[in-house]
């Protein structure tokens, strides 16, 4: 091909035909600028097209990471909501002297607890390095965003606000208290007497039942937000 333009351009040279020539040539050169253009567009297309399916395939993990943080989520509050629920008791036994009995002793064992949740968020540093800005759909970079930078980081301080009650106050005050302690089933008072005048007792399950109920709303408003998600999210 490029030998049949050479020839092409000889000729016209050899007859002298200097503004032919010079069109022929102005020609061909748009013709290369063109290929050249279209040789771009293509490699935009097929980047463009490799971009598109990579932000698909980790959208795809995400909505995996969700679905298994929504039965973490589930499970944690159910456990919470009755640790709340033990608290509630405890603390109406505190104030009005109640009586020492299987309830109450397996209830002490549910009071004042930190519990670990495990969530997963593979899915959303990857997209993280493909930048979350190439996400076209601007409800669901709200969500994402939502979700993983304000939802889940508060999920995490609740957790840590509970775990610092629990080591620095819960794990000494059984040490001190209790001959027989098990953690989330029983707990077996030294001197239920002396534990029933304890007013830093009633007081610490009393602030220890509000984080849990902060705890249980950060749990809720997560789970919330991952449904939403979602319901966006391609599964396939």
């Amino acid at each position: 091909m490029i030998t049949f333009f050479r020839r092409i351009r000889q000729s016209l040279l050899s007859q002298k035909r200097l503004t032919q020539y010079l069109l022929y040539a102005l020609g061909e050169i748009v013709l290369v600028v063109i290929g050249i253009l279209l040789a771009l567009q293509i490699n935009n297309w097929n980047e463009e097209r490799k971009e598109s399916k990579a932000i698909k395939d980790v959208l795809i993990e995400i909505r995996e990471d969700l679905l298994q943080d929504q039965v973490e989520f589930m499970r944690a509050i159910a456990i919470r909501k009755d640790d709340l629920n033990a608290q509630k008791r405890i603390i109406e036994v505190l104030e009005t002297n109640g009586s020492l009995n299987e309830r109450v002793l397996s209830d002490l064992g549910r009071i004042n607890l930190s519990r670990p949740i495990f969530l997963v968020s593979k899915g959303y540093e990857l997209l993280k390095e493909l930048k979350l800005g190439t996400l076209k759909d601007k409800k669901l970079r709200i969500l994402l965003t939502k979700y993983y930078e304000r939802d889940i980081p508060m999920v995490q301080q609740e957790f840590r606000d509970d775990n610092f009650e629990f080591e620095h106050y819960w794990l000494p005050y059984v040490r001190r208290h209790f001959k027989e302690w098990e953690f989330g089933r029983f707990a077996i008072p030294h001197d239920y007497e002396q534990l029933l005048d304890d007013k830093s007792l009633l007081t610490a399950t009393r602030m220890n039942s509000n984080n849990a109920n902060n705890t249980i709303n950060a749990y809720n408003t997560a789970l919330n937000t991952s449904s939403a998600l979602i319901s966006i999210l391609p599964d396939s």
